[in-house]
C-alpha cells in the first residue's frame, strides 16, 4: 500500500466487542474512522473471543479473537488475532495506556508499523504503568511516532514528549446535527453525563425558578441525581434521563441556548474531564448558540460574544445574565446560531478532522 493511503487500524477506548461502554470516547473513534474511510482504507478494531467481521459504509470493524477477558498481565490476544493485526501500515490508539496498547505497539515496532496516539481519556494498569515509575523513558506509549490532540488543553499533558504533534479537534456529522427548521421554544438545554463537574448542580442553583431548563443526560451517580431533583424543586426543571438519538435532537432543535457550565477540577494540572466537549460541537452545528464556562478545552471552541459565550466557572450571576439574554432575545439566538453553524461547517466537520490525520500520518517518519 503507497504511503498516500496508509491502510489504518484504529483501536477505540472501549474495544471488547460485548457490553461495550459507549461514550464519547466511543463515538469520537467510530465517527474519525468513518470519515478516515472515505479517504484511505480503515478498520476498527475489537476484541472478543468469537471473530466477526463487518462494513459501516467503507469502514471495516473487525474484532479480532482473544482467548479470555483478563488482561491484568498480559493481553489475552490470539496468535490468530496478532498475525490479523499484521497487515496495516498504521496503528492508531485512542487510548493508553492499556494492555492491548502495550502489546500492539510491542509488535508494530518490531514490524515497521507507525504508531500515533490520541488521549481521549480512560485507560488502566498495564506495563507501560509499572515501567514509568522505574524510568519514563520505559513508558512503552513513549515508543509512539506521533501524537494527534483533541485540544491544545490536551496537548498540555504531553509537552514533555518528544514526538511530533498535530491537533485533531473534534467533527460532527452535518447530516445528523442541523439548525431546526421552527423557531426555538424558549429553553436552555444542558445535555451531557450527569456528574459533578459538568456543573449541572451549580447551574440549576444559578438560575431563577421561573427560566425553563431542559437537563439531557445519564444519571451515573444515583445520589448526585437526586440532589438535582431537590435543587430544581419548585423550578422550572425538565429531567430526560433516557433520550435516544432522536429526542436529542428534538432537545437541540427547540432549545434557545445549549449550555456546557463543567467546572475545573481542584488541581488543573491533571484536569482530563474535558479534553474536547463533542456537546458543544454537535450544538453548534444545529444552530444554537453555546454558553461554556473558561474551563480546559471548552473556550477553544466558541468564538466568544459571535457563536456564545464564555463566562467564568462558578460565577453564578454571569451565567445566569447570558441565559436570559438568549430566552429574552430570539433574534440573538438566530443571529449567534448561524455564526455557529458556518464556524461548524468551516473548522469542525468530520471530512476535516480525518484530511488533518491522513495529512499527520503522510509526514511521520518510520523511526519516531
Amino acid at each position: 500500500m503507497s504511503a498516500a493511503q496508509p491502510r489504518v487500524l484504529i483501536l477505540p477506548a472501549s474495544y471488547f466487542a460485548r457490553d461495550r461502554t459507549v461514550g464519547g470516547g466511543e463515538r469520537y473513534a467510530l465517527e474519525y474512522a468513518r470519515a478516515l474511510a472515505e479517504l484511505t482504507p480503515t478498520t476498527l478494531a475489537l476484541f472478543d473471543p468469537t471473530p466477526a467481521r463487518e462494513t459501516l459504509g467503507r469502514l471495516t470493524i473487525e474484532t479480532f479473537p482473544i482467548r479470555h477477558f483478563h488482561q491484568r498481565r498480559l493481553f489475552p490476544l490470539t496468535r490468530t488475532g496478532l498475525r490479523a493485526t499484521a497487515p496495516f501500515d498504521l496503528l492508531h490508539a485512542m487510548v493508553f495506556p492499556t494492555p492491548a496498547t502495550d502489546l500492539l505497539i510491542c509488535a508494530a515496532k518490531m514490524r515497521g508499523q507507525k504508531i500515533v496516539l490520541t488521549d481521549v481519556g480512560g485507560g488502566g494498569t498495564c506495563w507501560s504503568t509499572y515501567l514509568r515509575k522505574l524510568h519514563r523513558a520505559f513508558d512503552l506509549n513513549r515508543r509512539a511516532h506521533g501524537l494527534a490532540l483533541l485540544s491544545r488543553h490536551a496537548a498540555r499533558f504531553f509537552d514533555d514528549w518528544p514526538q511530533p504533534r498535530t491537533l485533531l479537534y473534534g467533527g460532527v456529522n452535518l447530516t445528523e446535527f442541523t439548525p431546526a427548521t421552527e423557531p426555538p421554544r424558549g429553553y436552555a438545554l444542558f445535555v451531557g453525563r450527569l456528574l459533578p463537574h459538568k456543573g449541572v448542580l451549580e447551574l440549576i442553583h444559578a438560575l431563577g425558578p421561573d427560566t425553563p431548563l431542559h437537563v439531557v443526560g445519564r444519571p451515573y451517580d444515583d445520589a448526585y441525581a437526586k440532589q438535582l431533583q431537590r435543587a430544581a424543586s419548585g423550578k422550572d426543571v425538565l429531567f430526560i434521563f433516557n433520550a435516544d438519538d432522536a429526542e436529542l435532537r428534538r432537545q437541540y432543535a427547540g432549545a434557545n441556548v445549549v449550555l456546557q457550565p463543567s467546572l475545573p477540577s481542584f488541581n488543573p494540572d491533571d484536569d482530563k474531564s474535558e479534553l474536547l466537549g463533542l456537546v458543544t460541537l454537535e450544538a453548534m452545528a444545529c444552530a444554537k448558540p453555546v454558553i461554556v464556562t473558561q474551563t480546559a478545552s471548552l473556550p477553544e471552541l466558541v468564538l466568544d460574544s459571535e457563536t456564545g459565550y464564555i463566562v467564568p466557572p462558578h460565577h453564578a450571576e454571569t451565567l445566569r445574565a447570558r441565559v436570559e439574554l438568549f430566552l429574552q432575545q430570539p433574534a440573538l439566538t438566530q443571529s449567534m446560531g448561524a455564526a455557529a453553524r458556518r464556524h461548524i461547517e468551516q473548522n469542525f466537520t468530520w471530512e476535516k478532522v480525518a484530511r488533518r490525520g491522513l495529512e499527520f500520518y503522510r509526514s511521520l517518519p518510520r523511526q519516531p
